[in-house]
């Protein structure tokens, strides 16, 4: 297939990229900076224009142009400052971008969501919630506690229109912490730091202050990009699928495994903040039924932290 992908120099992107040309899939890649990873320029099957996601006359014309099969939509235009900032920067855009490619023919559009979407079940848990855990599945009400959260249910909201209306097949994927080495020379890790810092600390002999029970279904994102071609794969229409690991890692574990591969003496120092021992679990059971995919961090979150020291 030909492939339209946003977002495809960042670090989720990059996996699916590789994945794409993996399964001999054409990807063409917008983004801002056309020249992030200097290394895509040499991979035969890929290219990438800088294009951003406001650049809106600029993606009219490439699709008038160009024939995809279907947009995997990565890209987040994140500015949280404002809601209406953060509104016309992403979901404005987001929307634009999947009307004009029903528009050309596209058929399909593949939409990266987040978890957030939910977020009020970590930002403002109830009592109950703090002491017994929970469930969150797919067909769980959106209920975002952040602009970020919000833009990404009132996108999926609007996709999901869409489809009704055009008639091009939507499908959406929800990632969680999603971890990993570079895809390639050149190219990048998680932007999040606390497995960099984590592992910094621990190298230099420092202490680990951590959240008792804090953690989450960790996923590597080699495994996450295979839910993205499951899902190009598929015949599915408005499907959502959270893109997580099939169980609770703690960041106790992931300091542990650092002080264990290279055998410092720092001390881990953990904060109880009431925090229950029975966390909240996101339902990925979708994925193995539709995909027949469970995934586990391990033993990618070894190898993230033995490339995070140096060793």
């Amino acid at each position: 297939m030909n492939i339209l992908l946003t977002g495809g120099t960042g670090f989720i992107g990059s996996y699916i990229a590789m994945q794409l040309l993996s399964e001999n899939h054409t990807v063409t890649i917008l983004a801002r900076n056309a020249n992030k990873v200097p290394a895509f320029h040499a991979i035969p099957g890929l290219q990438v224009l800088e294009i951003g996601m406001t650049d809106y006359e600029k993606i009219t014309l490439l699709l008038q142009n160009t024939q995809f099969d279907t947009c995997i939509h990565v890209a987040l235009n994140y500015n949280d400052t404002s809601a209406y900032t953060m509104l016309m920067n992403d979901t404005a855009a987001s929307i634009y971008l999947a009307s004009e490619c029903a528009k050309y023919g596209v058929s399909h559009f593949i939409y990266t969501s987040s978890t957030a979407a939910n977020d009020s079940v970590y930002s403002n848990p109830s009592p109950e919630i703090l002491q017994n855990g929970s469930h969150v599945s797919t067909s769980s009400k959106h209920d975002p506690h952040s602009y970020y959260g919000a833009t990404k249910a009132a996108t999926e909201n609007f996709l999901w229109g869409i489809t009704g209306v055009t008639g091009m097949r939507v499908n959406v994927v929800r990632p969680g912490y999603t971890f990993g080495n570079p895809v390639l020379h050149g190219a990048y890790t998680q932007p999040d730091r606390r497995f960099h810092s984590i592992a910094q600390a621990i190298k230099e002999g420092k202490d680990v202050e951590l959240v008792q029970n804090d953690g989450t279904q960790f996923i590597w994102a080699g495994d996450l990009a295979k839910i993205y071609t499951a899902v190009l794969n598929s015949n599915f229409n408005k499907r959502t699928y959270f893109g997580l690991s099939n169980c609770f890692t703690s960041w106790l574990e992931v300091a542990q495994t650092a002080k264990q591969l290279c055998n410092s003496q720092s001390n881990i120092i953990l904060n109880d903040l009431g925090w229950s021992d029975k966390p909240i679990i996101f339902d990925v059971s979708d994925i193995e039924r539709d995909f027949g995919y469970s995934f586990s961090p391990y033993p990618h979150i070894a190898q993230h932290v033995e490339y995070l020291l140096g060793l």
